[in-house]
């Protein structure tokens, strides 16, 4: 990982209480390390991945990765409530990507309301659900700051569609294992 490069884990997934903690540590790996490539594929200066555990919104595990020009963000954390744009429901195998005056004029942008002053700016936005090949939708995948001022463009929709979609997978296989009478 680049030195300033920065990854959080808020709360556990997929019913933690079930998963060994050596299990659970490498899973929290295996998501982090999913927003390192989401950044790395798009050139993106931000990624962001929210899963959901359940229907409780509380249980919620959100994983960063920001490049070195996000340093002052570092200790940013908020627990992942789904609010604006970051609450957009994004139907499996779609990705939504937004120029940064895209961004402000959405009706869903809200500015981050409490958290203003203290988030991450987005400049751009690129986003898809992360679903598994039933349908369930996992999380959300979002991608902001693409490199040298550039903007999203459809190669890198491509690029976080299969990577989303290749979570997805791996998720199902290790939420079925895991319901496998021992």
């Amino acid at each position: 990982m680049d030195p300033g490069e920065v990854g959080i884990e808020i709360t556990p997934i997929l019913e933690a209480g079930t998963l060994e903690p050596e299990f659970a540590a490498q899973l929290d790996a295996l998501l982090r390390r999913t927003c390192h490539l989401a950044r790395a594929l798009t050139g993106a200066e931000q990624a962001a991945l929210k899963l959901w555990v359940g229907e409780d919104a509380s249980q919620a595990r959100k994983y960063f990765s920001l490049s070195a020009k996000y340093a002052a963000f570092r200790d940013f954390r908020v627990d992942p409530r789904g609010h604006g744009l970051h609450g957009m429901k994004i139907p499996p195998g779609e990705v939504i990507r937004l120029t940064d005056a895209e961004v402000v004029a959405h009706p869903l942008f809200t500015g981050f309301g409490p958290f203003a002053a203290t988030h991450p700016p987005m400049r751009g936005w690129l986003a898809t659900s992360v679903c598994g090949d039933d349908g369930r939708i996992y999380g959300l995948l979002q991608l902001s700051d693409k490199s040298g001022g550039r903007e999203f463009d459809e190669s890198d929709e491509a690029n976080i569609r299969e990577l989303a979609a290749l979570i997805g997978e791996t998720l199902d296989a290790l939420r079925l294992a895991a319901q496998r009478p021992a």
